[in-house]
C-alpha cells in the first residue's frame, strides 16, 4: 500500500484511464467541538473516515471519503468496507477504465447487495480520476454546473438552550441563514420547545431554522407530533426524521397531522425507498448523502424520482473533511432540484484537513472549484499524520 502520492502524472484527455491500484485507509481527526445527537454524546469521540485511492497508469489520483457510520445509518461495518474494497470491489476494478463508473457499479451490486458506504467511496475515486484524466471538473461529469457556489447548514448540536442560541448566533455572525438543531436528547425532551424558542429570540425571523430528531420518537408518533405542535409557532423550516428509519407508516400519520414540512433521512437509502415514502406520503422533503444513498448515479436516480413526485431533495453529511465534502458540493451544484442550503461542512467541524487546497467557505457559501476533479488532489504530509492503522479499527 502506498503512503506516497504518485511520482509521474501524465494529463492526456485521450487517456483511456486505466485503472494501476486502488487502496484503502483510514483517517482519524479529532472534531473542534464536541457533538450530541439523536441521545448519543459523542463527547471524546474522534472523526473516522474512510479515504479510498484510484490511481491510473498515467498516475493520475482519484479520492474518495465515506465517514464510518453509526450503526443507526446501515448494517455497514469499518471492517467490511476494508475487506469489500480491498478484497472484492477494488480488486475487480484494476486494469478497468475509470470512465466505465455504470457498468462498475452494476457489477458491484451483483457481486454484492447493499453496502452503500463501500461502493460510494470507490465510485468518488473514480469520477475525481476520471475527471482528473481529462483536465476537467468533476462536476461537469455529472451534468455541469449550475451554479458557482452552494448555501450552507450551520450544524449545532444537542446542548443547553443557551449554548445552542450562541452557536446559532456565531453561525449567523459568519454569513450562514440557515441553522439545524439536533433535538430529543435522551432523558431532555422536555428542553426542546426551549431550545427552539431560545434560537429563534437570539437569530431574529430572517434566519431559516431546520430541526433533527434523527429518529428519537422511534414508534412514538403521539409524542412526535406533540412536540412538533409545540415548537411549530416558532416558524420551521422542517422537521427531520423524528421516528425510526424503518417506521414509513408512522412518519405519513405524523406529516398529515402537522403543517411544517416533515423531511426522511435514515428512511432513505435506495431508490426502492423513495418510492417507499412517496407512495405512502410520508416526507415533503428528502435528505441524500453521497455515501448513505450509495454515489452518485444513485443519488440522481432519487433526485429524479423526487422530481416526479414534487418532493424537495436536500443533500449532505454533518461532518467530513473536504475530500467528501467536495464531492457533495459537486453533486449539489450540479443539479438544479438540490434544494439549498446544504450539510457538508468540511474543515468547518474538524482541527484539520487532508487536501492541498480544502473546501473554501465564505460568507456561508462553498464556493465550486474550478481545478480538475474535486479541485485538489491529497496532502499526503497531513494524510500520514493522521492515517491510522487498520489494526486499531477494533478500537473505534
Amino acid at each position: 500500500m502506498s503512503l506516497l502520492p504518485p511520482q509521474t502524472i501524465n494529463h492526456d484527455a485521450s487517456s483511456e484511464g486505466l485503472i494501476a491500484s486502488v487502496h484503502v485507509d483510514v483517517v482519524k481527526i479529532a472534531p473542534k467541538k464536541t457533538y450530541s445527537m439523536g441521545g448519543h454524546d459523542y463527547e471524546g469521540m474522534d472523526y473516522h473516515g474512510l479515504l479510498v485511492r484510484v490511481r491510473t497508469e498515467d498516475g493520475v489520483e482519484g479520492i474518495g471519503e465515506v465517514f464510518m457510520t453509526p450503526g443507526w445509518y446501515g448494517p455497514d461495518t469499518p471492517l467490511s468496507y476494508i475487506f469489500l474494497l480491498n478484497r472484492v470491489f477494488g480488486a475487480a476494478v484494476i486494469g478497468d477504465s475509470v470512465f466505465n463508473v455504470a457498468k462498475i457499479i452494476h457489477q458491484m451490486d451483483k457481486q454484492w447487495m447493499g453496502n452503500n458506504w463501500s461502493k460510494a467511496a470507490l465510485e468518488m475515486a473514480l469520477f475525481d480520476a476520471a475527471a482528473k484524466t481529462v483536465g476537467r471538473p468533476l462536476v461537469d461529469l455529472i451534468g455541469g454546473k449550475t451554479r458557482e457556489s452552494f448555501p450552507l447548514v450551520g450544524g449545532i448540536g444537542t446542548d443547553s438552550p443557551d449554548n445552542m442560541a450562541m452557536a446559532a448566533q456565531e453561525y449567523v455572525n459568519r454569513g450562514f441563514k440557515t441553522v439545524k438543531l439536533k433535538i430529543g436528547e435522551l432523558g431532555q425532551k422536555s428542553m426542546d420547545v426551549e431550545r427552539v424558542r431560545t434560537v429563534r429570540e437570539e437569530v431574529g425571523s430572517d434566519i431559516i431554522i431546520r430541526v433533527d430528531a434523527n429518529g428519537i420518537f422511534d414508534t412514538d408518533v403521539r409524542g412526535a407530533i406533540k412536540l412538533i405542535r409545540q415548537i411549530e409557532p416558532f416558524d420551521l423550516d422542517h422537521i427531520e426524521q423524528p421516528l425510526a428509519d424503518w417506521n414509513i407508516e408512522g412518519m405519513a400519520r405524523i406529516r398529515d397531522a402537522i403543517d411544517t414540512p416533515l423531511m426522511a433521512d435514515e428512511s432513505l437509502h435506495t431508490a426502492r425507498d423513495a418510492l417507499r415514502i412517496i407512495e405512502a406520503g410520508a416526507a415533503d422533503v428528502v435528505k441524500l448523502k453521497i455515501a448513505k444513498n450509495g454515489g452518485y448515479q444513485k443519488c440522481q436516480e432519487i433526485i429524479a424520482l423526487c422530481k416526479t413526485a414534487g418532493i424537495q431533495v436536500e443533500l449532505g453529511n454533518g461532518i467530513n473533511t473536504s475530500a467528501a465534502s467536495l464531492h457533495e458540493l459537486m453533486l449539489a451544484c450540479s443539479h438544479p432540484m438540490v434544494h439549498p442550503a446544504g450539510e457538508f461542512p468540511g474543515p468547518d467541524k474538524l482541527i484539520s484537513d487532508i487536501l492541498l487546497n480544502p473546501m473554501k467557505i465564505v460568507d456561508g457559501e462553498a464556493i465550486l472549484p474550478s481545478g480538475p476533479g474535486i479541485g485538489s488532489d491529497l496532502d499526503y504530509d497531513a494524510f500520514r499524520a493522521c492515517r491510522i492503522d487498520i489494526d486499531q479499527l477494533m478500537n473505534l
